[in-house]
């Protein structure tokens, strides 16, 4: 299957949130919420992006992320369960750092529930580290989260 990621425009909303409610990982904001994710206005100190994978007009998977002081903070990287495996998140993941690193960005971060292995292991893949637990941190259910970071080089790729 051909796909292509690209960036999130205010058009999207409606299915990223439609899509969002299938997906148990993802985040479950409201509009407005995803909505900062489009039409930024770049000169603030809080930057946002979202970035969607589709093929033929479908969406297969969408990663928001916002940067403050030189850190980009993954907020979410969500694929649907059919297309997994097929280099859509790690995809969607480089993207988002691509994105970050030409905002100045000099890291990436994020936390993940302690029992999403498949997870943990796409950022290990990808070079990022453990850096960290934030016991109880997630809710329904209760879980910790497993804190991670990677130093992001100009010019470079992710692994």
């Amino acid at each position: 299957m051909s796909w292509i990621i690209r960036r999130m425009a205010d058009g999207d909303i409606d299915a990223v949130l439609a899509f969002a409610e299938t997906i148990p990982e993802a985040p479950h904001w409201n509009l407005e919420e995803y909505g900062r994710c489009v039409g930024l206005d770049e000169s603030g100190p809080l930057l946002r992006a979202g970035f969607v994978a589709e093929a033929e007009g479908g969406l297969l998977g969408f990663s928001v992320g916002k940067l403050v002081a030189g850190v980009c903070e993954l907020e979410s990287i969500a694929v649907a369960q059919e297309n997994r495996g097929q280099g859509i998140g790690r995809a969607l993941l480089q993207t988002l750092a691509d994105w970050a690193l030409v905002k100045g960005a000099a890291r990436i971060e994020l936390e993940v529930r302690a029992s999403n292995a498949r997870a943990i292991k796409l950022y290990e893949q990808a070079g990022l580290q453990r850096e960290g637990l934030r016991p109880a941190y997630y809710r329904s259910p209760e879980e910790d989260a497993v804190l991670m970071g990677k130093v992001l080089l100009p010019g470079g790729k992710l692994p």
